[in-house]
């Protein structure tokens, strides 16, 4: 009888009322620790909300980055965080860039709202973004295609050699996908940028008196889309304000496959970035290449586009020293996106492009 008592009074002790003044059993050790949110707002310096600012936030312990996209009231979000691990979070939109702030694992603060401001006080026009001016350019290929492309230096003294990029985009495209990333990369960091229209994209279609649109069978045949390249390098060769000797080329998706043939095809490219490249379609194209010898190329991919990483791994086997892959974790962005979405994506290209 003592012993039936003393099991009811444990049983009982581990029981508490709740607010209807029934019982719910006590189960703290169980229970697993609450999850953490960061949230805020996004204004200009008049207090205007900015729709489409772009916030990351940073997971220190895994070092990948959330990038989460203002709402029509300058409002974002992000649930369901681990609160054993430390995150950085920034805004920026245009030009601008905010402070960092940091949500510690230490402090049991689960709900956290940043609210940043960007721009100068009491205005909202600055924080337009700064339109793009650049040189157009036309050159031909062997087989009389015309190809058009628009040519950026950076400001400073005209008669100084700069170091330049030929950048190619992928099947479908067209050259103004690299606006953003000439105006916030390459040009503050001295490179001189060649955007160009690959043949039967954006600009690029007509061949002789004849008009064309790009065919998905081109993709694999070594005299389509390879002949653009040689045009191209030799225009930028051919420039007085560019050191020859410091010519790099960076292509995503189709763009990427170019890049690898050009680095192991053209003695004058020094380095390549290869984004999203198709290993299969890119040795298909070297088949036709003598003496082909890839080197100095930098992969990037994303773990969520699973054949653009495998590819990777495999084109890396192919490459002369030096060579890099990076896959980036918790994304499935492709192509120039990755530059976008991927803080840490960017300045890597950019200290790649800093070796050759």
């Amino acid at each position: 009888m003592k012993a039936t008592r003393l099991v009811a009074n444990v049983f009982v002790s581990l029981l508490l009322l709740d607010g209807s003044g029934g019982f719910r059993v006590y189960a703290d050790k169980k229970k697993p620790p609450p999850v953490k949110s960061i949230r805020g707002h996004v204004a200009d310096g008049r207090k205007k909300s900015i729709v489409g600012a772009k916030v990351y936030v940073r997971n220190v312990n895994k070092k990948t980055t959330t990038v989460l996209i203002t709402d029509e009231g300058g409002l974002y979000a992000v649930y369901g965080l681990d609160p054993k691990v430390d995150y950085e979070v920034h805004a920026e939109f245009g030009r601008f860039i905010s402070e960092k702030k940091s949500v510690s694992s230490f402090l049991n603060r689960f709900d956290n709202v940043f609210n940043f401001e960007l721009g100068p006080k009491g205005s909202a026009a600055s924080l337009a973004v700064p339109a793009l001016s650049g040189e157009s350019v036309t050159l031909q290929t062997v087989d009389q295609v015309k190809l058009v492309g628009d040519w950026y230096r950076p400001a400073g003294d005209k008669t100084t050699k700069v170091p330049a990029v030929l950048l190619l985009h992928g099947f479908g495209q067209d050259r103004e996908l690299w606006h953003d990333f000439i105006r916030s990369h390459l040009l503050p960091a001295g490179f001189g940028a060649l955007s160009l229209d690959l043949r039967g994209h954006g600009g690029s279609t007509t061949q002789g008196t004849a008009s064309i649109s790009a065919d998905p069978s081109w993709r694999a045949d070594p005299k389509q889309f390879p002949a653009d390249i040689e045009p191209a390098l030799q225009w930028l060769k051919s420039r007085a304000d560019v050191d020859e000797n410091r010519i790099a080329v960076i292509g995503c998706d189709l763009g990427g496959d170019l890049a690898f043939i050009a680095s192991g095809k053209y003695e004058e490219v020094r380095a390549a970035v290869v984004i999203s490249g198709d290993a299969e379609n890119s040795k298909r194209l070297a088949s036709a290449v003598r003496d082909f010898q890839p080197h100095s190329i930098l992969y990037i991919t994303a773990q969520g586009d699973s054949p653009a990483a495998e590819s990777a791994r495999q084109l890396e086997k192919l490459t002369g020293s030096p060579v890099r892959v990076q896959v980036f974790e918790n994304s499935q962005a492709r192509g120039a996106v990755i530059l976008k979405d991927i803080p840490e994506a960017a300045p890597l290209v950019m200290d790649w492009l800093k070796k050759m």
